[in-house]
């Protein structure tokens, strides 16, 4: 199991700990050195995420973690707990085997977190593949998941996903939901590219191609789906495992005949999104590049090569851009001291996730008395109703879930390239 960036630098912590917290919830103070009544909390509470975190997920799953770690120091700089200290334990969804992230592997992780009777929340997972993994065992052990990411809408919608059975995921004996996600769901994005593609754009013909995973397949699903309702054209679809440059090519070349006016992508980097740009070039189809928020990652510019670096023809939709938004500001700010990089799409959804975990534990603690709850299955079961209470305002703005765990913020932004990154370029609604 990977543990990055745990040894920081002096300069760093104290970046972190001088930085003001950027969330606050309007149900739990964020007071520290024992506010709400915690100086006298004694022992340890524990937490985790499940991201993907090597491999060809690596950049977008580590600096996702990195947003998660970055809540948990300052929460324990700042004393949020009093007299309590925190466990944070990082696992990584990704496997050698696969290269990428594994529902086996991700399944394996959840196993081992709901058994430890310690663990009362997790941030995670990233794809909504490994989701359909873990949800069954975190639902059955009453333990709170939190995603940053995961948009497939079947998750949570029973029948909006027909390769999802949505009811066998939720196994909570007492019928409580325990899975919540920040970012809203592909019904609402693929209707924002579909409709930006269609109208913004004015491109009328796509070729549509998933990557055949339940995120990205769902993805494609809806898009096409919205373009033929705004009077656009899917003129070939096809869903492939195969993400080779090789394969790629083929199934271009024998799309070009056809002449779409873009390409859309359901599937995401470490599934060859920079791949398919690339070969896109190799063949000679001067086509628009669409994809969805798999495809802002890092990982993106180093398949696609400099080529792709400022291409003013490839187009992406992912979670609103807060980068320029005052609420992250003091975010982005101790991010930078404390890892040197740049936040990636979701580095501040991820830190507000654990924000989040972090205020409803709080908020159990106070009705406790300051103590730990006697029991384990008791916190966890506590933790999910204030998770699901949740009134944050944080560094992506304001927070709610309604009664499915779904967010009530339903936006997502377009990105684009600029000099090898990703950058929002406008944020709309469906």
């Amino acid at each position: 199991m990977r543990r990055p960036f745990y040894l920081l630098s002096t300069a760093a912590l104290l970046a972190m700990v001088g930085a003001t917290a950027c969330g606050t919830s309007t149900t739990t103070p964020t007071t520290g050195a024992g506010g709400g009544g915690l100086a006298g909390c004694v022992g340890s509470i524990t937490v985790a995420s499940d991201l993907p975190t090597s491999g060809g997920d690596a950049a977008i799953g580590g600096g996702t973690e990195q947003g998660v770690h970055l809540a948990v120091t300052q929460a324990q700089q700042h004393d949020l707990f009093g007299g309590c200290t925190i466990t944070y334990i990082p696992k990584n969804d990704a496997s050698v085997a696969l290269g990428k992230h594994d529902p086996a592997q991700g399944a394996q992780n959840m196993t081992e977190l709901a058994a430890n009777q310690a663990v009362v929340g997790v941030v995670g997972p990233f794809n909504s593949g490994v989701a359909v993994a873990e949800m069954p065992i975190s639902s059955a052990a009453g333990l709170t998941q939190i995603s940053p990411s995961t948009t497939d809408p079947g998750l949570t919608i029973a029948g909006s996903d027909p390769a999802i059975d949505t009811a066998s995921l939720h196994k909570n004996p007492d019928g409580k939901n325990t899975y919540f996600r920040v970012i809203s769901n592909d019904t609402v994005q693929a209707k924002v590219m579909a409709t930006y593609a269609t109208g913004t754009l004015g491109l009328k013909t796509f070729y549509d191609i998933s990557d055949n995973e339940t995120y990205g397949k769902d993805l494609s699903n809806y898009f096409d789906q919205d373009v033929k309702q705004l009077g656009g054209t899917i003129v070939k679809r096809d869903d492939t495992t195969d993400y080779s440059p090789e394969k790629f090519q083929s199934l271009l070349t024998g799309v070009a005949s056809l002449k779409p006016a873009a390409v859309f992508y359901g599937g995401v980097a470490s599934n060859g999104s920079g791949v398919l740009w690339a070969a896109m070039r190799t063949v000679g189809l001067s086509a628009t590049f669409l994809s969805g928020d798999g495809t802002v990652d890092p990982q993106f510019f180093k398949d696609a090569g400099t080529a792709a670096a400022s291409d003013t023809k490839t187009f992406a939709s992912s979670a609103p851009d807060t980068t320029t938004l005052a609420s992250a500001q003091s975010f982005l700010t101790a991010y930078k001291a404390a890892y040197n990089q740049p936040v990636v799409a979701y580095s501040t959804y991820g830190y507000d996730c654990m924000n989040i975990l972090l205020q409803a534990i709080k908020t159990v603690l106070v009705q406790n008395g300051g103590k730990i709850p006697a029991s384990a299955t008791a916190f966890r079961a506590d933790v999910v109703t204030a998770v699901a209470a949740t009134s944050y305002d944080g560094t992506i703005g304001h927070t709610q879930f309604d009664s499915l765990g779904d967010t009530l913020n339903h936006s997502f932004s377009i990105y684009v390239p600029q000099n090898g990154a990703w950058v929002g370029k406008t944020t709309l609604s469906a």
